[in-house]
């Protein structure tokens, strides 16, 4: 296994980065990785390690990056990282970082996924030949989000004071979960997503594009896999099987009684099975 890590943009002064992780030579698919955490935690590189080698022993290439979190960054600006960092790649692909082809896969988990679909549904963006989303979601104004969560809501109750004090003067990259997680929990007790990435004063206009809609947006998306627990107390599962019914050639795995993030607990089990059933649906979308 091989890692290279290179720099795809700069924004006032912070350094975007993407990690490309190869086998022992450079395959002629990559999979383009964006983390989950609500969109205001986490890193680029949380993927399990087994999962990772499951990727590089189908021959696929990963590229893992950065994107600014919110609220420091809000959504438009995080999503023009997004655009950033695929649209670098397209670009580098074969001269700087030295892979056969373009071909490309999109890959996010929760809001990665999200931030995923938004990609995958832009025409003016390279399309991905497939996107894996892994209990995702498809409009950052789902009624889910706007909505104080019962779930959250079993967990001590985050101040706003303490929310104030998670909050950077700088814009990150990273945000550790023992640090940036009781933000995402503050989020959902309050139902104050979309104002933690949009900002208090935030127009129709400015929400507008992130939220696709199935009978306009839907036909844009390439096949999916989606992969999600029936049990999930974050997002709800209708989101993927309003994905899987409303897309062409999309495939939808379901595991039962486990968390939102099921993978992260079950790596040689359940998370195993479902990064197979993902790389397999890959083999039969793959461009070659």
């Amino acid at each position: 296994m091989k890692r290279n890590t290179f720099t795809f943009a700069e924004k006032n002064g912070l350094s975007l980065e993407a990690e490309l992780i190869i086998g022992d030579r450079p395959h002629s698919q990559t999979v383009i990785y964006f983390h989950g955490g609500g969109l205001l935690y986490g890193k680029k590189d949380d993927l399990d390690p087994a999962y990772i080698q499951q990727f590089l022993d189908a021959d696929y290439n990963l590229l893992l990056v950065d994107y600014r979190l919110a609220p420091e960054t809000k959504l438009p600006e995080i999503y023009e990282d997004v655009e950033d960092a695929i649209l670098w790649f397209y670009q580098v692909a074969e001269n700087t970082l030295g892979l056969p082809n373009r071909h490309f896969a999109l890959f996010g988990r929760s809001s990665g996924a999200f931030l995923s679909l938004l990609a995958a549904a832009d025409p003016t963006l390279p399309k991905p030949f497939a996107v894996l989303s892994f209990y995702g979601y498809y409009s950052a104004s789902a009624p889910f989000l706007l909505e104080e969560n019962a779930y959250f809501n079993t967990f001590p109750q985050i101040s706003d004071t303490l929310k104030d004090a998670m909050i950077h003067k700088t814009p990150l990259v990273f945000g550790p979960v023992d640090s940036r997680y009781p933000l995402y929990v503050y989020a959902r007790q309050k139902g104050a997503f979309q104002e933690l990435v949009f900002g208090k004063k935030v127009d129709h206009a400015t929400k507008a594009p992130f939220d696709l809609i199935p009978e306009r947006d839907f036909h844009f998306l390439p096949p999916l896999f989606l992969a999600h627990s029936l049990s999930d107390q974050d997002v709800p599962v209708t989101e993927s099987m309003t994905l899987e019914k409303g897309t062409l050639g999309s495939e939808l795995h379901c595991v039962n009684g486990l968390p939102h993030d099921f993978d992260t607990q079950t790596v040689e089990a359940e998370g195993k099975l479902a990064y197979e059933k993902a790389i397999s649906f890959l083999n039969k979308k793959r461009l070659d």
